[in-house]
């Protein structure tokens, strides 16, 4: 064992590409972060500095893989991820990326009160933001995102 290696845990993840292509493998993820308590979380993962990430396919194959090609990730959360509860306002939407394809799922609002619009929670969002359904949760890489409609 190296000196340098540092423990991480492998979060099953289904990468979605701009191309079309889709990826099924595991990301890695830390202890710890620095921007908050507990294991780092996808969503740190993605919002680090950097372009890229490392990457386990099913086969076993590693690469590094480019976030700014990614338009979704979907994922299971870990079981005690799951249990945070956030306190934003919830927004139904139906998302279409540049490529065509289209994710519906539930937005949670974190935007200070009088900018807790789905259009101003876009306009600040920067990398990727959370939204899940009832199949499962995704990260939306939202450079990808060709326009959003809110459901009633």
């Amino acid at each position: 064992m190296s000196v340098y290696h540092v423990e991480k845990t492998e979060l099953p993840v289904v990468v979605f590409q701009a191309d079309g292509s889709v990826m099924k493998g595991v990301v890695f993820l830390s202890a710890s972060t620095y921007s908050h308590m507990g294991q780092q979380t996808l969503l740190d993962l993605m919002k680090e500095p950097g372009d890229f990430f490392p990457f386990r396919s099913e086969a076993g194959d590693f690469c590094v893989a480019n976030k700014q090609t990614i338009t979704h990730i979907r994922f299971d959360p870990p079981a005690a991820a799951s249990t945070h509860a956030s306190l934003g306002e919830r927004e139904e939407a139906d998302i279409k990326f540049v490529g065509g394809e289209q994710l519906s799922g539930t937005v949670t609002i974190e935007m200070p009160e009088g900018r807790n619009r789905l259009f101003d929670f876009l306009n600040a969002m920067k990398g990727f933001f959370l939204l899940h359904n009832h199949e499962a949760f995704y990260l939306v890489n939202i450079k990808q995102v060709r326009d959003v409609s809110p459901r009633p």
